[in-house]
């Protein structure tokens, strides 16, 4: 695992971008670091060694000298391609998953990416072409920026790499601080950052003589795991799904250095900590947290029976008292962009503590997303019975009801959503945060203006029917498709990727292993999602390999008590934070509705916790990275 960062530019580059955009990645890669400059060009790396702990330094040549990459991520089949390279004349000087990619690209060009199994983000310039080549995996686990004018092209792991170009001017970007209103996100290829994009899922560019181009290379359907026109029952899915993910555990564990799992108790991490144990030589370091306060926030009594259970070498992290200030400027810094999920505050204190023990975890993302886990799923489907309801109950009677009671923001939400007609539109009302109305509200004329009708929720209705394959009329695999491409992409390998790295931790995420992502795409809806009962075919490909009482625990994610958090210890700090005179100068909100959402929580009278944390971070981000330069 690294950091990467480049550049092209005519103009040369600075001593100062050199050390600056470096210094910008350690935490990615203290073990090594290394950079070449030549022909217009700047390569640069930081690394953190799993794999050929003694080779592996980057940038690296072929034999050559005709390519030379820079490489961020793991390549899990690169045992199954080294032979085949070696086969067709290609020499090996290290022992890396580097080197294979770079040969691979050396010998099948842009075609190489089908053959992976990874997650990865890498830059290769080709001095026989005069090429820059950049791509990055199928599901989007590792992040890849890039910034582009009329003087210079630079692309970095992470943005304030970038930002250590002087050239890079530091703007807001209108439409980013849109989508991060609406979703708590940004939404790629847009950042918060005008000019600055990120490089789509799936998806490789090319620039060369100054023209940049974008390509899609991967996308759900393109690899089936079903001959055309198979059905399947539920019993052999669930043993197909189990075989794919033991594969997929057993090459997530090849590394030359310490590894474990996270383990919240629940089926994802539960079933991958046990398919761990399969293949382990030792005992499995298992990681878990809790905050003090208990109920939701707390389950680490999940966590230790499932580690009895498994028999793992279980690790606890009891949250008391921390700095609440300090950390979330610590995330501040690390996300580069304002992020809304409060999840990154536990996972960063969970990734800083498994640090101590191992430098690899194994981690249960991307289930929910395959396998139906969200709630949302299951409300959704009660659209059409809802909307033959009298519109007078559904549009008057129930929402007015429910605005008096201010605790039942779920609720709320459903009654929001469900009258939607349009699907996608209605799955998009699910998942906002702050509503158009409320932003029409919030933001200030100007703003407004310069959004010109922009409409956030674009990604929905553009995937929704975009789904390919034997599923794509599936309205249910239809909205687990769209978070695929948004919510999971976006939020869940952005919070990841970020509060892991933070850490010098590597992560990595069985359950997206892409063959997994087709074959799960493959299978009806009714398979995962019947009525409230959720997951139901991932529940029976690993019912014999996880305890009983897994199957039953009832979907729970990182809990944060934001809300407590707004009413006693950030109370003061968010007053102050959100309404001094510097933020109110901005010109971005309306104070006085900023105002009115933090009375209104800290009085009880509306649940506004949500709305809060993301106006926090925006203003914390703001001081940190338009304010001033980056640590």
């Amino acid at each position: 695992m690294c950091g990467i960062v480049g550049q092209l530019s005519e103009h040369g580059f600075s001593a100062s971008f050199e050390k600056c955009a470096l210094a910008a990645l350690h935490h990615r890669g203290p073990d090594d670091e290394g950079v070449w400059n030549g022909e217009g060009v700047f390569l640069g790396m930081t690394r953190l060694s799993i794999i050929d702990l003694a080779g592996g330094h980057q940038p690296m040549w072929n034999e050559d000298g005709t390519c030379c990459i820079v490489y961020n991520g793991e390549l899990y089949n690169y045992l199954d391609l080294r032979p085949d390279l070696q086969a067709r004349g290609h020499a090996f000087q290290t022992q890396s998953d580097t080197e294979v990619v770079l040969h691979a690209f050396e010998e099948w060009g842009q075609d190489c990416l089908r053959r992976f199994n990874g997650m990865f983000a890498f830059a290769i310039w080709d001095t026989r072409t005069k090429a820059l080549f950049l791509a990055r995996d199928r599901i989007g686990e590792k992040p890849l920026y890039y910034y582009r004018d009329d003087e210079r092209f630079v692309f970095a792991s992470e943005i304030k790499a970038i930002l250590a170009e002087s050239g890079v001017a530091r703007a807001l970007n209108p439409r980013g601080l849109a989508n991060y209103l609406a979703f708590g996100h940004a939404l790629a290829p847009d950042t918060m950052y005008r000019g600055v994009h990120k490089l789509l899922p799936g998806h490789f560019l090319v620039i060369r003589d100054g023209t940049v181009s974008t390509s899609q290379y991967w996308d759900v359907g393109d690899d089936p795991q079903l001959s055309a026109g198979a059905h399947i029952s539920e019993d052999e899915a669930a043993e197909r799904i189990l075989a794919l993910l033991d594969d997929s555990v057993k090459r997530r564990m090849i590394a030359d250095v310490p590894l474990g799992a996270f383990l919240s108790g629940g089926l994802d991490s539960s079933a991958i900590v046990s398919l761990m144990k399969r293949h382990a030589t030792g005992a499995v370091k298992t990681f878990s947290l809790g905050f003090t306060v208990g109920g939701a926030y707390n389950e680490l009594s999940d966590a230790a029976r499932v580690a009895r259970e498994l028999g793992t070498e279980h690790h606890e992290l009891h949250v008391e008292h921390v700095d609440l200030i300090e950390t979330l400027d610590t995330l501040v810094h690390h996300y580069d962009e304002p992020f809304g999920d409060a999840a990154s505050f536990p996972l960063y204190l969970l990734s800083r503590f498994a640090r101590e023990h191992v430098k690899v975890v194994l981690s249960g993302d991307g289930g929910d997303e395959l396998f139906g886990g969200y709630r949302r799923y299951g409300a959704d489907q009660l659209a059409p019975l809802y909307q033959r309801l009298p519109v007078t109950l559904t549009e008057s009677w129930v929402p007015a009801l429910v605005e008096r009671m201010p605790r039942l923001r779920r609720i709320k939400r459903s009654v929001r959503s469900l009258p939607i007609k349009d699907p996608a539109r209605r799955y998009a009302s699910w998942l906002v945060s702050f509503t158009p109305e409320m932003q029409a509200e919030l933001l200030q004329p100007d703003i407004m203006e310069q959004l010109d009708s922009y409409d956030p929720a674009w990604p929905y209705p553009h995937y929704y029917p975009r789904l390919n394959g034997a599923t794509e009329a599936d309205h249910l695999n239809r909205l687990m498709y769209v978070d695929v491409k948004t919510w999971l992409a976006d939020t869940y390998m952005e919070k990841t990727d970020k509060a892991t790295m933070a850490c010098s931790l590597e992560a990595r995420l069985p359950l997206l292993d892409y063959r997994l992502v087709e074959l799960a795409f493959q299978l009806p809806g009714t398979y995962k999602i019947r009525g409230w009962s959720t997951k139901r075919i991932l529940k029976r490909a690993v019912r014999d390999i996880v305890p009983p009482f897994v199957l039953r625990k009832r979907k729970h994610g990182f809990s944060v008590p934001i809300d407590p958090w707004f009413r006693e210890d950030l109370k003061s700090f968010a007053f102050e934070v959100l309404l001094d005179d510097s933020t109110r100068r901005r010109g971005y909100f309306d104070h006085k509705v900023v105002e009115r959402f933090w009375r209104e929580h800290v009085e009880g009278r509306e649940v506004r916790h949500g709305q809060l944390w993301l106006l926090l971070n925006f203003e914390l981000w703001h001081r940190m990275y338009l304010d001033s330069s980056p640590r």
